[in-house]
């Protein structure tokens, strides 16, 4: 026997295994997908948590400094223009 006849036996293992690789590479696919959701919830997740302990911070300790500095400005460019 020759080398061509060995081929034609290992054929239906050669189906078998492109069966088993597309099955493995769309469970691939499936798992990259999913993680990829994971990690923009968990930047998003992130980035609110970030954003309302800077609020949080904001509005406790520098809030009230920030609004006498605006009224001040406001007013006194007021007073200039009358």
């Amino acid at each position: 026997m020759n080398f061509v006849n060995y081929l034609q036996f290992l054929e239906p293992m050669q189906d078998q295994i492109t069966k088993i690789y597309s099955i493995m590479s769309g469970i691939i696919a499936f798992l990259l997908i999913i993680w990829l959701f994971n990690f923009i919830a968990g930047l998003i997740q992130r980035t609110y948590l970030i954003g309302k302990a800077f609020g949080g911070f904001y509005r406790n300790n520098l809030h009230r400094y920030f609004k006498l500095a605006i009224i001040n400005l406001l007013g006194f460019s007021k007073k200039k223009l009358q």
